[in-house]
């Protein structure tokens, strides 16, 4: 039996760079330990931190869909892949905001219902881009030792010390979000409304990886340049003005 071949929906080129500029120290753990080291922080081939893809787009559309409910737009509810677009609808033009801009399950690319791209974001630092490689990688990083507490006793527990590794305070981070959304634009504008949702949810996160409590993983977010969109380029203030007409598309 040959599989239906679904029809692409118009789309337009995107590409954002931005900047993830930490404030404090960032534990975005990788599951592993090493030596007396019970949690470590992911690390790229060279040794040094970065934000995984998954980790920012996971944020963001945390964050969008957070945005949209406040707008009174419909949003599926996930991250059940049985109560999410397209699982709850038939028509793809019944897709839900957040979907069309991140993506659903069981949907590629190729169909049309999603296409951005997400790249890890890495570490921006001068002795890097430099090429000094006199110094270990091992300087990003430092080690916390804690003990687990009984929150009902307010007691530490017993045989519950671990230590943890953390990156040093405001190191800042570039990444790189390229690919294809769809030609639902945001009313009286060339501007598609998955884009304006994705800037807005961007420059709503405020902290990324674990340890919160603990002061670790907050941050802001900048763009870098303008962003394209097919053959135009917007500043970002000019793509973030349309947050108030979201839900209003053409």
């Amino acid at each position: 039996m040959v599989a239906k071949l679904e029809t692409v929906a118009p789309r337009l080129r995107i590409d954002i760079t931005y900047l993830v500029k930490m404030i404090g120290g960032l534990a975005v753990y990788s599951g592993f330990s090493r030596g007396i080291v019970d949690r470590t922080v992911v690390r790229g081939l060279d040794g040094l931190p970065y934000l995984p893809a998954s980790t920012l787009k996971g944020r963001a559309r945390d964050m969008a869909e957070k945005l949209a409910k406040v707008w009174g737009i419909h949003v599926c509810e996930s991250p059940d892949p049985k109560t999410m677009c397209p699982a709850k609808h038939v028509a793809a033009d019944e897709y839900c905001l957040v979907c069309r801009t991140f993506g659903m399950p069981g949907r590629s690319s190729v169909s049309g219902n999603t296409g951005l791209i997400w790249r890890d974001a890495h570490l921006v630092d001068e002795d890097i881009l430099q090429n000094d490689n006199k110094q270990s990688p091992q300087r990003f990083f430092y080690q916390r030792t804690q003990v687990q507490i009984s929150r009902p006793r307010g007691v530490a527990l017993a045989k519950h010390l671990f230590t943890s590794e953390n990156t040093i305070e405001d190191l800042v981070f570039k990444g790189r979000i390229r690919g294809w959304l769809e030609k639902t634009y945001i009313e009286g504008s060339t501007i598609p409304d998955a884009l304006v949702l994705l800037c807005a949810a961007l420059k709503l996160i405020n902290f990324v990886g674990g340890g919160k409590s603990r002061g670790l993983g907050q941050c802001e977010v900048e763009f870098i340049g303008k962003i394209e969109v097919g053959d135009q380029k917007f500043e970002p203030k000019e793509v973030l003005q349309y947050v108030n007409n979201l839900g209003n598309r053409t």
